[in-house]
């Protein structure tokens, strides 16, 4: 029988907060090295300086465990940015009612505000903790196979006050009689709506929205399959804040049947499905994704982990577009990596307001469990502007546009756009540099066929001309030379 990858290790996590100025990284993890399924949970403070080097202001150490008291794991957290304090909960193997969800309310430096407790316990197991931050809620999502579960396991939500720790409500998402297992969740940037997802039975990704309705938590509508032939345990969910969407990403294949694909599914706020695609590329185990906006392509570039040391990396547009590569990225800083087989964590690293300050690069932090330690293994990736400023659908519509033209290609001070197919129409103009910054953007009315660009003050050098027309659905990169 093959070894189960949660005996040794089950997951990380990675919480951004704000400290002196600075963005800096809690992380957490559970690790069971040398002593199977005895998991303790651990942590860490890491930060990027101006160069981008990774600085380790509190080495990894313990915090829950003794190492021979059942396992604690697996841990997620979640931060209260409006008074610093993060919840960090986990499924407890220990006591006579084992396992019970438990949670600790501390500040990033450790300091224990509320210590372990119980949050959801008694008959039966309560498991797969999972927390977000809502309005000035904690929400605790778990499964739980206490009576009168019937089926399996119910999925709830316990409310708790950001403060006092005090349960205000216990909401039951799921039916007693149906089975439903490993709730995951995320908040939009305001924490105003958070969806939360969890696997139907094994076949399917079902979830719903909550919000803040005077002061009691709701659902904005009854849960539903989101995506459908899933792989239980192989999906997570991310918040796309310049489209105002949630993302989640499920492996295909329930059961046995898991394929190397992955499904993708666009939710906006109201928690209706508005785009869904089947790209290559299965994702691991509880893996994190991470999203990067790009100014060039007006698009998300997501990123994660696939195969023994590249990443999948596909493009959500504007539009709601899924596009994807037709190969894995992989980079040097992966050369040596090999990803574990389950719980890997990925968050973009930025400075103090939120934007990426390392000039033509992008750094994902990546953490998982270190197989021959109980240590954390932090991987930064530099994905390079020109990777974004790529997009990955170069076409869209149902028209192959090969009749546009842009002349005289090298081009010294104006260059044209030709085309018969937006005469009198105004059509969007983005240009991006060779590192992928956005240097102009504007509208262009076609006259006679034709518009033009002044590019006099530009330098010399490579530039990615890319129109979009909304009325044609249509966008189009092509490659520019500056004389």
């Amino acid at each position: 029988m093959a070894q189960d990858p949660r005996e040794f290790n089950h997951g990380s996590c990675i919480v951004e907060f704000k400290q002196n100025d600075s963005t800096k990284y809690y992380l957490t993890w559970s690790s069971a090295w040398q002593d199977s399924w005895e998991h303790d949970i651990y942590n860490s403070v890491i930060f990027f300086n101006e160069n981008g080097d990774l600085v380790t202001q509190s080495a990894d150490k313990k915090y829950i465990g003794t190492g021979n008291d059942e396992a604690q794991e697996p841990v997620n957290a979640t931060y209260d940015p409006d008074n610093e304090n993060i919840l960090t909960v986990w499924e407890d193997g220990t006591g006579n009612n084992a396992p019970d969800v438990r949670g600790q309310l501390h500040k990033p430096d450790g300091t224990i505000l509320i210590n372990n407790r119980i949050i959801a316990g008694g008959e039966g197991s309560q498991h797969s903790a999972n927390a977000a931050f809502l309005s000035n809620k904690f929400l605790i999502f778990y499964a739980d196979e206490a009576p009168p579960s019937t089926g399996g396991a119910v999925v709830k939500c316990k409310v708790m006050d950001n403060l006092s720790g005090t349960e205000t409500q216990t909401i039951r998402l799921t039916p007693n009689n149906e089975d439903h297992w490993w709730p995951v969740s995320v908040s939009n940037n305001t924490n105003t709506r958070t969806l939360v997802i969890w696997g139907n039975d094994g076949y399917a990704v079902r979830g719903t929205v909550l919000y803040d309705s005077s002061g009691s938590i709701v659902t904005a509508h009854d849960p539903q399959d989101y995506l459908i032939n899933t792989q239980q345990y192989y999906y997570q969910a991310v918040w796309l804040e310049n489209l105002s969407d949630f993302l989640i990403i499920a492996r295909n294949g329930a059961y046995s049947d898991s394929t190397n694909d992955s499904q993708i599914g666009l939710i906006d706020t109201l928690g209706n499905i508005v785009a869904s695609k089947t790209i290559s590329g299965g994702i691991i185990r509880e893996a994190k994704p991470t999203a990067i906006w790009s100014d060039c392509t007006e698009s998300y570039h997501l990123f994660y982990p696939a195969g023994t040391n590249n990443l999948v990396h596909f493009e959500v547009t504007s539009d709601s577009e899924i596009n994807t590569a037709d190969q894995p990225l992989s980079t040097p800083d992966l050369q040596n990596i090999r990803w574990v087989s389950t719980g890997t964590w990925s968050s973009l690293v930025t400075d103090i307001n939120g934007n990426n300050k390392w000039h033509d690069s992008h750094i994902i932090l990546f953490t998982f469990n270190d197989v021959n330690s109980n240590d954390i293994v932090k991987v930064p990736v530099h994905i390079n502007d020109t990777v974004l400023c790529q997009s990955l659908g170069l076409f869209s519509g149902k028209n192959n546009h090969s009749d546009i033209i842009i002349c005289p290609n090298p081009a010294e001070n104006l260059f044209f756009i030709k085309s018969s197919l937006f005469n009198n129409r105004q059509v969007n103009i983005n240009i991006c540099n060779s590192t992928g910054r956005l240097i102009y953007s504007d509208k262009k009315t076609f006259h006679n066929n034709e518009t033009y660009v002044n590019i006099r003050d530009f330098a010399s050098g490579i530039y990615f001309v890319e129109l979009k027309s909304k009325t044609e659905r249509f966008r189009k990169k092509i490659k520019l030379i500056k004389e």
